[in-house]
């Protein structure tokens, strides 16, 4: 990657950093996507070019977002009419980036770039179908991994789990098929385990989706690990959001199988998830 390119890119990466709506994952994602797209060829700076345009429309949207806060604008029209903007530029850019590259890390990194734009429009079964096909190409980062089981775990939720008129929550359609999903989530976050720091996040991870699914004794097993390595970094705090976010969602997980799964406790879940670890514990391995 030259240096004009990457200079620009990085450039992008700090000013996105300054929203409080982007988070520390998808920094770290898109840092990994710039480093497959290094090289001088044509398709690698088509590539970058389609990078930069995928940033510069997220900075517009986060942006857009700001303005809506600060104007005490934040009405469902407002906050769709910046949803769409942003979806009309992502569909244009996955047209772009629809014609494959020859095997490598550039054809990695489209695939990568391409889950993201997927993401970004809610289209998690695309969004799996392009992780998985850069994780057989040899993206076995953990980056990758997580973003894959995180997708694996909300497609089970989209697919086995119903929308009840009656309660206004989720409830759990098919449970043996649910379960199943659910541990193809979790054999995802264990590919990612490397000894980390990242690791205990994973864990964590790997104790909710099991919770969901009804393994509660492996789920706190997991959760204990996860606990027992997040203390040993520097800043945590056992009543920090993650180890209170941790007993919710087992709890509310737990109660599921008797009981519906409410469209907050999900969200809250992906909320912090995003949210809740540093960029610098993704990329030092």
């Amino acid at each position: 990657m030259d240096y004009a390119d990457l200079g620009e890119i990085y450039d992008r990466f700090d000013r996105l950093a300054g929203y409080e709506t982007v988070s520390s994952f998808g920094l770290a994602y898109y840092e990994l996507i710039a480093d497959y797209l290094a090289g001088e060829s044509r398709s690698a700076q088509g590539l970058r070019l389609c990078f930069l345009e995928f940033l510069e429309v997220l900075e517009r949207y986060h942006h857009a977002l700001d303005d809506l806060v600060a104007a005490d604008e934040v009405t469902l029209g407002n906050m769709r009419s910046a949803t769409e903007r942003r979806d009309i530029a992502m569909r244009v850019l996955l047209e772009q980036l629809g014609a494959e590259i020859a095997a490598g890390s550039l054809e990695i990194g489209r695939l990568l770039l391409s889950a993201e734009c997927y993401y970004q429009l809610g289209a998690v079964e695309s969004v799996v179908d392009r992780l998985e096909a850069a994780l057989e190409m040899g993206a076995d980062h953990p980056l990758v991994l997580f973003a894959l089981g995180y997708n694996r775990y909300e497609l089970a939720m989209r697919a086995f789990t119903r929308y009840s008129t009656e309660t206004g929550q989720r409830e759990i359609a098919d449970e043996d098929r649910f379960r199943l999903a659910c541990l193809t989530a979790v054999s995802a976050f264990q590919d990612g385990l490397t000894g980390s720091g990242f690791d205990g996040h994973l864990h964590w991870w790997i104790g909710s989706v099991l919770s969901a699914a009804g393994f509660a004794e492996a789920a706190q097993a997991s959760f204990d690990k996860a606990e027992s390595l997040l203390e040993g970094l520097d800043g945590w705090d056992p009543e920090a959001p993650l180890a209170a976010q941790s007993r919710r969602f087992a709890a509310h997980a737990e109660a599921a199988l008797k009981g519906p799964i409410t469209e907050d406790e999900v969200r809250e879940a992906g909320i912090l998830l995003r949210r809740s670890y540093d960029a610098s514990d993704l990329l030092d391995d």
